[in-house]
């Protein structure tokens, strides 16, 4: 019985490396066949993997392009408005820097023609003088006042130029008190805009003119005082229009 299991042993012993090593080469041989199969179908992937990478680097590189076109368009734009831009500031600068020369040979200029405009309301014919004086001393003020600009400086002193301008160009009738005889006595008074100021006694029996000569008022005869009436009931409009004939000084 030993010698049976010692005879089924070795024959164990000395078929199995054998056996062993059949199946092992059985084993190999089967990868060998197995690992090329395996090796093209991995080479595939890594083509088309390779081709989609390719295809995606070449979308990509064209996006770029387009980009770096789309900059270069964009930039020479900038750069023309840049350009432009620097073009009218310099323009900008030269209008300020005209600006504030004119400025300082403005205001002094300015103070000029008020003085002729105030000289000049002084020794005018005597109406409105209290509104006139009020716009002289408001032109002044603004004259003198730092916080203006010298446009509105301009702008006031042009206004206050307008409106004496304008009162040469039409007739007034106004109620006002003069001097008559030393003593203030109220009047209409009949202005041919910077021409003559006739008066009307309140009661129309005497009428009279400013002289400028004398500075003064002198009376006139009687056959003025109905035309000097006449001409006051048309500018009044209470009158139709008709020729008077009315003494003008020299």
């Amino acid at each position: 019985m030993k010698f049976a299991c010692y005879v089924v042993i070795f024959l164990l012993c000395w078929l199995t490396p054998g056996w062993v090593e059949s199946v092992s080469r059985g084993s190999g041989a089967g990868k060998m066949v197995e690992q090329p199969n395996l090796s093209k179908h991995e080479e595939q992937n890594q083509i088309d993997a390779w081709s989609s990478e390719r295809e995606e680097l070449l979308s990509r590189i064209c996006d770029l392009n387009n980009q770096l076109e789309y900059v270069r368009a964009q930039q020479e734009r900038y750069a023309a408005d840049s350009s432009k831009q620097q073009e009218n500031i310099r323009r900008i600068e030269e209008k300020q820097q005209g600006l504030k020369t004119l400025q300082g040979e403005l205001e002094p200029y300015l103070n000029v023609v008020f003085v002729r405009l105030k000289r000049f309301v002084e020794s005018d014919l005597p109406f409105l003088q209290e509104e006139r004086a009020k716009r002289l001393a408001f032109v002044e003020e603004s004259l003198g006042d730092f916080h203006l600009t010298a446009s509105e400086k301009l702008r006031r002193l042009l206004e206050a130029l307008q409106v004496e301008a304008d009162y040469g160009r039409h007739p007034e009738v106004d109620e006002a008190f003069i001097d008559l005889a030393g003593k203030p006595t109220k009047v209409r008074l009949l202005r041919l805009g910077r021409l003559v100021i006739y008066y009307l006694a309140m009661d129309d029996q005497t009428a009279g003119r400013y002289d400028v000569n004398s500075g003064g008022w002198e009376e006139l005869s009687g056959d003025s005082v109905p035309e000097i009436k006449s001409a006051i009931q048309m500018i009044g409009k209470s009158r139709t229009m008709e020729l008077v004939n009315l003494p003008v000084a020299r």
